[in-house]
């Protein structure tokens, strides 16, 4: 009854995390709805985890004038 009990917690704790991420710029960076670029740049490329992509979501974070540059 334990191992089931520390199973289902372990599990439920798990979720969230998981659940999270799928908003998230390459998993792990700003959620879509706090990037400049907003959800039209992120469906697009949000998913593309390349150091060319990366170099770009990086300096759209600083600079939301480059957005149609770098994310046509």
């Amino acid at each position: 009854m334990k191992r089931l009990l520390l199973a289902a917690t372990l599990a439920a704790l798990a979720i969230p995390s998981f659940a999270g991420s799928s908003d998230q710029w390459f998993g792990e960076g700003l959620p879509w709805y706090m990037h400049p670029c907003g959800l039209q740049a992120f469906a697009k490329y949000g998913r593309e985890d390349t150091p060319a992509m990366r170099r770009a979501y990086d300096i759209t974070k600083r600079d939301a004038s480059q957005c149609e540059r770098l994310f046509p």
